[in-house]
Order: structure tokens, then sequence, then C-alpha cells
């Protein structure tokens, strides 16, 4: 089965002598849609399901639904069952799977190699990266990059997950989990400080957690989805028996959220010690570290706009390493010293 579906995708794509070569020329309008038949297919048994599919390429549910039929026809097979439960591979469409994940493969390889020899200084390149690094790092690099190279146009992809930089998902990530592709090339920018945050009201109505003795007496703010980082939540504190009364995968909400007074969540210094109505949970304790990547594929490095960009985001992390690292704390001491303050006059 697997070899009569090979034969079928090479005969659409591949052109033939003879009359095979009038007849290429016949279907060539269909034949040209192929590849995109295939990331159609592709898609489709990532996400599960034409709408999550749909919005990952850009078109519209039955768009998505007619391509697929449009790929089916051509095969002479079916690849996808509806079900309740969602879309199913079936076994025809399993069996040819790893042939469409083949020919994906090698456009992508084409697409880099190509754009890996782009001298302009000029195009798009695609950054991914986290909130509080988007903003805090990213975006002020790419300001004082664009005075200098006006043509050089930026996508900065929001995402805590680790995007596929060999898929085209980004050419440049700056993300937090070491990569071990050997395929990525990888550069240490420096370290990114994390500690627990807390409003003011919090801490004073439910008191600061003790440093060891865990977090189950406290309200927790939390990420939806696993984080990939480099090290346990919560700083390493217990919070089994801890109630999480809000997730999200939005830094600056669970930031509002602390704000609020609705827990205590683990945010990066540089953005949470911008914001007045909260504060270190341990403010004698030094955040701890987590090591910043700048990462791109091999097959894209000596591209003029990816090193420009590169280039720009090791200047800006070097010369705002302090505050990345440490945040900016020194209002700390002032609040706990209010706070004492007030306490000592109450009595």
């Amino acid at each position: 089965m697997r070899g009569a579906l090979a034969e079928k995708i090479a005969a659409a794509r591949l052109p033939q002598g003879g009359a095979g070569a009038k007849m290429h020329g016949m279907n060539a309008p269909r034949r040209n849609l192929l590849w995109d038949d295939v990331r159609f297919f592709l898609t489709i048994c990532r996400e599960g399901n034409l709408a999550a599919a749909a919005r990952t390429l850009g078109v519209d549910h039955s768009t998505a639904g007619r391509r697929l039929a449009a790929f089916e026809r051509i095969l002479g097979a079916k690849l996808v069952s509806r079900t309740p439960e969602g879309l199913i591979v079936t076994p025809a469409g399993r069996q040819i799977l790893a042939d469409c994940e083949a020919m994906e493969a090698a456009v992508l390889s084409v697409q880099r190699r190509a754009a890996g020899h782009d001298t302009r200084a000029a195009g798009l390149v695609s950054i991914a990266a986290t909130e509080a690094l988007a903003s805090q790092l990213i975006a002020p690099a790419l300001a004082e990059l664009r005075r200098s190279q006006p043509e050089l146009r930026v996508n900065v992809l929001v995402d805590f997950r680790s995007l596929d930089l060999s898929r085209r998902q980004a050419d440049i990530a700056v993300r937090l989990p070491k990569p071990t592709e050997s395929q990525l090339i990888r550069r240490r920018l420096g370290d990114y400080g994390v500690t627990l945050y807390a409003s003011r009201d919090y801490l004073e109505n439910r008191g600061a957690p003790k440093r060891g003795q865990g977090l189950d007496a406290h309200s927790l703010i939390a990420y939806l989805d696993p984080v990939s980082r480099p090290g346990p939540p919560f700083m390493g504190e217990s919070f089994d028996e801890s109630q999480i009364v809000l997730k999200s995968n939005s830094t600056f909400a669970q930031l509002a959220a602390v704000a609020g007074g609705l827990g205590v969540a683990e945010l990066p210094c540089c953005v949470a010690d911008l914001q007045p109505e909260v504060e270190r949970v341990w403010p004698e304790e030094p955040p701890l570290a987590w090591p910043v990547w700048l990462i791109t594929h091999e097959d894209l490095r000596r591209a003029t706009r990816i090193r420009l960009v590169s280039a720009a985001i090791v200047r800006e992390f070097g010369q705002r390493r302090r505050i990345l690292r440490n945040g900016s704390p020194p209002h700390q001491a002032a609040r706990s010293q209010s706070r004492f303050s007030s306490a000592t006059v109450s009595k």
C-alpha cells in the first residue's frame, strides 16, 4: 500500500518523457499545487482538526477541507477520517506521512540554504522570544537597528515554547532552554533573573512564605501549559497542596494578577520590578539566574539580515545585562522599611 501511494506522489510531481510529457503539460496546474497539498495534509495531521489547521495555515475552515479532499482524490486514498473526537489519520495516511515529511524537509532545506546566501540588508526576519525578553531586549535592539537598516522588517513571535527553527517557524530564537539539536548555532547571551512576587496587600494579609518551607498555604499563579525552564517552578519550593487560582501563558497577565492581589507568581525581575504594586517575596535573596541563548539554524547564519539582527540583540543584551540579570530592586528596601515603620507606629 505504501509503495503504491508513494509512486502516486512521485508520478504527480515528476515529469515523464513521450506521452507522459504531454500528460504532464496538461496537468501542470494541478501538479503545481501538489506541494501545497502536502503542506495542508501535514498541518492537518499535526493540529488534529481542520479549524486549528486552517488558523495555522491562514485560510478558512472550508479551504482546508477542500485542499485535503483534493489531495485524497489525487492519491486515490482516504488519508483522514472525521470522528467526534477530531480527525484521525487513516492507515493509508500514516503510511505516506513519512514521505510527506521528507518532502517538507527537502523544501525547507532549499529555502534555508537559499536564504543563507542572501547578502541584502533587507527583508523579513522572524524572532521567537518570551514576552519579557521581547519587551525588554528585542524591541529596544530593533529600534536602534532600524535607524541604520530601514529596509529590514521583523516579526516577533511571542511564545514560551521552543519553536522549530528547522521548519522555519522562526529565523532566530532567544530562549531559555539550551538547544540540543546539532544543526542549531547557539550563543549564550547571559543570565535572566527570576524570583517570586506578590502584591503588598497580599503579603500584609497573608504573610510572606519562609524560604525552604514550601508554598502550601498560599495562592499561586502559574503557566497554563508546561514551560521549558532550566530549573523547577516556584524557585524549587513545594506547592503540592497549594491552590492555583489562575493560569495564563502570558507573563504580563500573570503580573497583572499579582498586582491585583490574587497570589504569588514566579516572574522575570526585569518586568516585575517595574510594577509599583508588586514586590519580591524574598527581597534579600538574589534572583535565580536562568541562561539566555541566541539561536539560529546553521543554514541561515551567513545571511546578512540574520547577522545584522543577531548582532543587534547581542549588543543590546550587553548594554542591559545588569537589569536583565538583577532587575531594578532598589525600591524594595524602601517599601520594606515603610511597611516595617507603619507596623511599628500601629503598635
